[in-house]
């Protein structure tokens, strides 16, 4: 599972990647971030490779990606 984090100024965006194996991991990751950082916008995609994009103003996005690292490391 990869976590990236790219501030674009007063935007930034949280990039989960993970493969189809770590499907029920990749998903509770995005579903506890949803749940405590709701201001995030998230987009979803992919089979094989799993990709989920959260974007949002830049504060809100750092809180997502720190929620995201917490729980990838659960």
């Amino acid at each position: 599972m990869k976590i990236d984090y790219q501030d674009f100024g007063a935007v930034a965006n949280v990039t989960i990647t993970s493969t189809v194996f770590e499907f029920r991991k990749h998903n509770r990751v995005v579903d506890t971030t949803l749940f405590l950082v709701p201001e995030v916008v998230s987009e979803h995609r992919g089979f094989f490779i799993v990709k989920t994009v959260f974007s949002g103003k830049a504060r809100h996005a750092l809180r997502a990606y720190r929620v995201a690292v917490r729980e990838a490391a659960r």
